[in-house]
């Protein structure tokens, strides 16, 4: 079995563009709720202080070294289910 260089790299390409345009559209969606959002302006002068210390913007990622080993092995998985899909459709259109 021999390995087909171009459809490797067409792989991790498209394994690529689809990471990149997933966290592209959750950034997106992140900026429509900002645009959108409608604070609720009852009782705000009450509870300032305490308003404060219960907001909280996002969440903090840490980067471990297992967390990193997590993505990688999730983005080469994902780049060998399309290698494996892509070979066998261009083996199965050849023999019809």
């Amino acid at each position: 079995m021999s390995i087909n260089k171009r459809l490797g790299v067409e792989s991790l390409l498209v394994t690529l563009l689809f990471t990149l345009g997933f966290m592209a559209w959750n950034v997106v969606q992140g900026m429509l709720m900002t645009l959108n959002h409608t604070p609720e302006m009852m009782h705000t002068d009450s509870s300032t202080s305490t308003l404060q210390s219960r907001v909280a913007f996002g969440s903090i990622a840490r980067w471990d070294m297992t967390s990193i080993l997590i993505a990688a092995v999730g983005f080469l998985l994902l780049a060998a289910a399309y290698y494996g899909l892509r070979s066998g459709i261009q083996r199965w259109t050849q023999r019809s």
